[in-house]
Parts: C-alpha cells; structure tokens; sequence
C-alpha cells in the first residue's frame, strides 16, 4: 500500500447526504437545501411525532410520511427549527398515492430552503427500511475505510520506527498521516523531536496539562478536545515515564487510534535509546567509583573524562535515595544527563556533572519524591569532596522531606533545627542550667551572649552591654565558675555558643 497523507483521512460521522442521494437504487430527490448535502448521516430515524426533536439524539436523517405535517409555513418552520435544534441532519418526506402527500408541501420547501436543511424525496414505492439500510450500510463502509486508513499510518509508524529516522522519523510519519503537530520531550521537558505546523507552541500550550501529567505518572493522559481539534498528552515509556508526547490534530476516531499507536511506537524508540551504549555507561559507572574514592591530580581526572567522552573543569556531586529502582534511576539520569558520571550504589545513585549544568532542576524532575543531597561544585580531581557532602545531604534530605545542598548543613542552625526537639533542649539546659539557677541569671546569660558575638573581645562586649570592663569580667567570672568551662578554652566557649543558638532556636 502507498503511505497515507492526511488529505486522505476519512471523514468520522458517517454518509453524507450526498453519497445517500447518489445510490441509484434510493432514487432519491433533494427538493431543498442543496447547500448543505455535505452534512453527515449517523443514523436514519422514523417518527410522526408532531414534535418529534426530543426523542433525537443528533446526526439523524428524520424519515416520515408527514402525517401531522403542519400545512402552513410557520408551521414548517417551528417543525424544522426543532428537528435542526436538536441535531437532526436531514428530512425524508415519503410520497406516493395512498400516503398523506403525493407532491411536497411548499411550505415545507420554503421552510427547509430558509434554514439550510436537506429536504429529500423517498419516492413510491421505495420503502423506508431500504433508506434505513442504506444509512448504516454507508457508515459500516465509513468506518471500514476508516480502519484500513489507520492501519496504513500504523504500518507507516511501524516503519519509520525501524528506519534510521529515529523519534524524528516516527514523528514525521504521525504528521504525514494525520496532518498534525506533535513533539516529543525527555523528562526535564527539553524538545527530543518535533514535526509539523506550530509544533514548537505545544510546550507553552499545553503547559497545564503537562504539569498534571508528570504528577499522575505513567498511566495519566490529558486531552483538550473541541469541536475541530484535539490536542493531547502522553507518557511515554513502559516500566517508568521516560518522556511525554504532545500532540494537536483533528478531532476524529481514526486519529485518536492513530495516536495510540504512535504512543506504543515512540515508548519502544525511547527504551531502545535508553538501552543503547550500555557499554559506555558501565566506563563511566567505574570511573565514578575511582575518581569518588580519593582526590587525585586535576590532570589525571580530566584525562580520564576526556576518555569516557565528557568534558573536563569542575564537577558537582548528587546523591538520590533509590532504594528500590536504582538501576532504573541510574538509566534516567544517563538519558538526561549526557555528561554524567552515575553508579547505583547501596540503594543510591552517585552522580557527578560539569559544575555548570542545573543539577539541581534537573533533579527537581528526575527525582521530585526523593531524598537528594547536592554537593558543592570543585575542581575535576576533588570530586570526591563534592561526593561526600552529596552523600551527608542526603542524610538531612531525609530529615527534612525535601533535597538538600551541602551549603544548607554547613549551617550550624540547621543542624541544630534537624537535632530533635527534645535533644536541642536538653543540651541547652544542661549546659546552662547552672546559670538558670544563679540569682541574677539574666545578667550572667546576657553577657556571655555578647561576649561570645563580640568574638571574645572585653571592650566591645561591655560597650554594647552598657557596663565596666571589670563588671563584664566579673559577671565572666561567675559564668565559668558555675558552668566549669574556661572562657578561655575554644572548646569551653564552642559548648557555651551552641547551647544559646539551641536556646534560641527553641
């Protein structure tokens, strides 16, 4: 068979009044609203109903005898404007000698020509069942030809999807078949392919609906259907969600399978990208354990990412908990990181990256749900450090539900916030309860507080305290005395320290 354009799409909905007029066998006559004989037949329907709109579902041809025909011309018209009201196509007015009517009202002609709608004429003694017959055998022949239609543009998918075309390739197939747009992106939402007409617009357009279906995950889609268009959203991948297809092409069955079946096309593409190079990535994976185990020379580390093919300079470290997929997490970040280091390690994956990339973006998308710990960027051979403040972030990622950088628990009050509640406190009662207890606590507190923020100098602690030198030693005096911790010890005054910032923070 030849490839399918979309000019040759078949139309939904069924046989238009004009293929149904054209069936030499019917012998039928349009006698009005010539204008509209391309409007399409789902189903033909007799009723003599005086009223008989309500019972139509829409995309009917109305067959009748014209029992209760109205013989005036707003009669007519209040008759058709119903029947139009409620979707109903076309009108088949029955003749012949023993019916209610051997020639058609004018009225009815006048009525039908005014409001654009296909008036026909079921001659005698053509039977209605045969019209009836005829309407179904031309949707069965519509939706056949429909059929054969998406099977061509499958056979067509499945073709570029074997061909070096690659996802391009498979989405130029899909936009030659159906005429529409469509784009595929990888996990962090950047363009993999795109094809057709106002492709490059379905990111931004359908930007709502990405959102939700990153959230839902591998089993979510989302579609934005109107009367002409529908522009839709798919995972792609088949264990995990490995990207997303957008799309915008007309509104019709035939396409919709047409997209199911590039979705099921570009989920194989995509896993036989992820699968490919496997070898490339076990040189890397073992390159991250040797560079991650000690810092070596900046020259002996470039030289060994120039031979794995990533760039030199410096490299920041990530750890993400992955306790039951790590293998496929280690899969993801090597799909959209190119320039990584990775290995799946104790129910983690270690990643390393040049220190320009936004590691941290893009692990908002890899691992949204995940503990992460992010190290702070250095040179090519210490990337090793970098490795292991990822891997005490991640600790605190834990903690507090969210990824953490390796500036974050540098901190000391956020390592002190991460410390139970119950630890904090006691600590800070412990150290100072000595001094709670004195008679004049406050001033005592007071003192060393500024003397400990004035860095230990006399002077300006008693200038922003108000007081004496010798008062302030005095009161410094009484403090190591109750406590037994030598201001002049760094160890004794670290203690002290810590124990008001533990106050402080509560």
């Amino acid at each position: 068979m030849d490839n399918m354009s979309s000019r040759e799409q078949p139309e939904p909905g069924g046989i238009t009044v004009a293929e149904l007029v054209a069936d030499p066998q019917l012998r039928l006559e349009v006698v009005a609203g010539r204008g509209a004989v391309d409007r399409r037949i789902e189903v033909a329907a007799v009723s003599e109903l005086r009223r008989p709109g309500p019972w139509m579902q829409g995309g009917e041809l109305l067959l009748t005898i014209g029992l209760l025909l109205p013989d005036d011309l707003p009669g007519c018209r209040a008759y058709l404007r119903d029947l139009d009201a409620h979707g109903v196509r076309a009108i088949g007015l029955g003749l012949g000698a023993e019916l209610p009517h051997r020639h058609v009202p004018e009225a009815l002609i006048t009525a039908a020509e005014e409001l654009g709608i296909p008036l026909l004429i079921v001659p005698d003694p053509v039977p209605f069942v045969a019209v009836t017959k005829a309407v179904f055998h031309g949707r069965a022949q519509q939706e056949r030809r429909g059929l054969e239609w998406a099977l061509r543009a499958q056979r067509d998918l499945t073709l570029a999807a074997v061909s070096p075309g690659g996802l391009p390739g498979i989405l130029a197939a899909y936009h030659r078949a159906t005429g529409g747009a469509a784009v595929v992106l990888d996990r962090l939402g950047r363009v993999l392919a795109d094809a057709g007409p106002g492709a490059s617009a379905l990111p931004t357009r359908l930007r709502e609906s990405l959102v939700a279906v990153r959230a839902g995950g591998i089993t979510t889609t989302a579609a934005d259907i109107d009367a002409d268009r529908r522009r839709e959203v798919h995972p792609l991948g088949a264990r995990r969600v490995r990207g997303h297809l957008l799309v915008e092409v007309t509104s019709s069955a035939f396409g919709s399978q047409v997209t199911a079946g590039a979705v099921s096309v570009l989920t194989l593409e995509l896993e036989r990208m992820y699968a490919l190079d496997a070898a490339d990535r076990y040189e890397r994976s073992r390159l991250l354990e040797v560079l991650g185990r000690e810092i070596v020379s900046d020259a002996a580390a470039t030289h060994q990412l120039t031979k794995v093919g990533v760039p030199g300079g410096d490299r920041q470290a990530a750890v993400i908990a992955a306790p039951d997929d790590a293998d496929e997490m280690l899969i993801d970040v090597f799909f959209t990181l190119p320039d990584a280091l990775a290995r799946a390690v104790d129910g983690h994956v270690e990643v390393v990256v040049p220190a320009g990339t936004d590691l941290a973006g893009s692990l908002g998308h890899l691992a949204a749900d995940r503990a992460v710990g992010i190290g702070t960027p250095t040179r090519p051979g210490a990337l090793a450090v970098s490795l292991r403040q990822a891997w005490s972030a991640v600790s605190a990622s834990r903690i507090r539900g969210r990824h953490v950088g390796a500036r974050e628990i540098a901190d000391i009050d956020r390592v002190l916030e991460a410390l139970p509640d119950e630890v904090r406190r006691g600590y800070a009662d412990t150290v100072l309860g000595p001094l709670d207890a004195a008679d004049r606590s406050e001033p005592l507190l007071e003192s060393l507080d500024a003397f400990l923020r004035g860095n230990g100098h006399w002077e300006s602690a008693a200038a922003a305290l108000g007081v004496h030198r010798h008062t302030l030693r005095n009161r410094l005096d009484a403090v190591a005395r109750l406590t037994g911790r030598r201001l002049d010890s760094a160890q004794d005054r670290h203690e002290l320290w810590l124990a008001l910032r533990a106050r402080e923070i509560g």
